[in-house]
């Protein structure tokens, strides 16, 4: 049993050295990685990374692809607290290498005339708001007509840089002189047209690193499937390899999720650390319970603050009746319409205004990642300021200083359109108008708990997370004796797996005996098939609160 978390933390970094420098850090080939959660991938991208820069030219980098712009700064960020140089990098989502690194410096190749693009929505247009996306021929047509009026599609921001990188080959020529290997996370995340663009690169000499875990593929009902990781795993120009060692959650906690699967073959630890519980009543009762709990839970695991704790909820309804059924301070995530937007100015508003909610986010790390050359960059120093006086604004003063934004977006981006900036503009405003909308971007309190649903807590992580929604017909939401599709079926086991391992030190799977339908009707509830699957009640322990 490993309960000291400081040794096995020692052990764990003393394990990926040794593992990831002697073969994914130094393999010098096309990679495909399945990393489980909590197992090092980050470390392991980070050191490669490192190892890779020390070999380029000094107008070369490397592309770093993550699906999520909170990812990307992430993985940004750990680099630059190493020291790396990544002025000539990309780090960014998929769309914004897409656009910002293809689609807008080559558009004009194809029309022979200087273009500012602007992105719109399919939704936006009538004509094209049923299109039938999976016709290539017909897509291309679109593609084309629309770059001729200088406009693109955020749906097609790849399909439309994959047009350009057929058609101009200065492009291609550009990127393979450039960047030296393309990295992507979170690759059980990529569509069709992501994947690829992916192989598209990699097939023009850019060496590509592939990480994801199948498990957690979650995103089926958008296009996001695991089968384009599982055809890299297959594929002969790419050595695979597995980073499968835990270092977050509890070693109960991982032998329970991983045999959600069938996958865990160790025997079960003697402290277990997940709890089936069930309750006499609705989710308003769950949420009393939770309440009533929560000081107990603190003294089993010498937790002290709240904050660590979170709710994961298969359902925004689940989120809504706790979020008016909780008595103690708790915290609620929602997406606002600024992380609708896509763009890199709507990106950077989000980035500034967590920034200045956060007390560990300081001025100096904003400027620091755009510009690095302080003593030689004058928009360094006035990057640099104009932030510090943001940051210094009254919280009621905030959305009278929208021009601030506005400046700082300047800066950074000279040549943004001015759509694309208002459209930004506008979208910030309603958030920082919107008390509601604008605490989605401040961190929990030492004494909140947070609130939110399963899809919204990817890559995050708690000391304890209470599941809710362990119910047939939610969880699956399609019933296997009627018929339910093995797709549906595994998009769930997926979903649950990703609850689960967001736990470090416990996890609680909280079953009423009663629920409420997405009519706001209440109804008997049955439970989870899922906690039927072989090897799994030896593992954790059952309950009634």
């Amino acid at each position: 049993m490993r309960s000291n978390l400081s040794s096995s933390l020692t052990k764990s970094v003393q394990f990926i050295i040794a593992i990831c420098e002697k073969e994914i850090i130094k393999d010098k080939n096309n990679l495909v990685i399945i990393a489980r959660p909590g197992s090092g991938k980050t470390y392991t991208i980070v050191e490669k990374i490192q190892l890779i820069l020390e070999d380029l030219y000094n107008y070369q980098g490397i592309i770093a692809i993550s699906f999520t712009n909170k990812a990307s700064e992430e993985l940004r960020k750990r680099c630059i607290d190493k020291g790396l140089a990544l002025n000539k990098s990309f780090f960014g989502t998929i769309d914004k290498f897409c656009f910002s690194e293809i689609i807008v410096p080559f558009c004009s190749h194809l029309s022979g005339r200087n273009q500012e693009l602007k992105i719109k929505s399919l939704e936006e247009n009538t004509r094209l708001r049923n299109l039938d996306k999976k016709n290539c021929k017909h897509v291309g047509k679109i593609i084309e007509e629309y770059l001729k009026q200088d406009t693109v599609f955020l749906e097609f921001l790849v399909e439309t840089a994959l047009y350009i990188l057929k058609r101009v080959p200065d492009a291609t020529k550009y990127l393979r002189a450039r960047y030296r290997e393309i990295f992507i996370d979170e690759y059980q995340d990529c569509g069709l047209n992501e994947n690829k663009m992916f192989l598209y690169l990699v097939k023009q000499g850019i060496t590509g690193m592939a990480v994801g875990d199948i498990h957690q593929a979650i995103y089926a009902f958008s296009g996001k499937k695991s089968v384009y990781l599982e055809n890299l795993i297959k594929n002969p120009n790419f050595h695979y390899y597995k980073l499968s060692e835990n270092f977050r959650c509890h070693p109960s906690i991982y032998q329970y999720a991983l045999s959600l699967y069938g996958n865990s073959e160790e025997a079960a630890e003697d402290d277990k650390r997940v709890f089936r519980v069930k309750i006499d009543g609705n989710e308003k009762n769950i949420a009393q319970k939770i309440e009533e709990n929560i000081p107990n839970i603190k003294r089993r695991y010498n937790l002290k603050s709240t904050s660590g704790f979170a709710i994961l909820c298969r359902n925004n309804s689940t989120v809504d009746i706790l979020n008016k059924s909780l008595t103690i301070p708790h915290k609620v995530y929602t997406k606002t319409k600024l992380d609708d937007d896509q763009s890199d100015v709507a990106h950077l508003f989000v980035q500034l205004i967590r920034g200045y909610f956060d007390e560990n986010i300081y001025a100096f790390d904003i400027t620091e990642q755009y510009f690095s050359e302080r003593n030689k960059n004058n928009k360094y120093r006035s990057l640099l300021n104009a932030t510090q006086k943001l940051f210094a604004c009254p919280i009621n003063k905030l959305a009278e200083n929208i021009t601030l934004f506005s400046h700082i977006a300047q800066i950074i981006y000279p040549d943004i359109g001015i759509e694309d900036m208002s459209e930004a503009l506008s979208r910030l405003k309603d958030v920082l108008n919107d008390k509601h909308d604008y605490e989605n971007y401040i961190p929990p309190k030492e004494d909140e708990i947070s609130v939110m649903t399963i899809h919204k807590s990817k890559g995050l992580e708690f000391n304890v997370i209470f599941q809710m929604d362990m119910y047939d017909y939610i969880f699956p939401k399609e019933s296997w004796q009627q018929g339910g599709s093995a797709e549906s079926w595994k998009q769930d086991l997926n979903l649950h797996y990703v609850a689960i391992t967001r736990a470090k030190v416990a996890c609680y799977l909280m079953e009423g005996s009663q629920r409420y339908n997405r009519k706001g009707i209440q109804k008997s509830a049955k439970p989870s098939p899922f906690y039927d699957l072989p090897g799994l009640k030896k593992r954790r322990l059952d309950m009634k609160w």
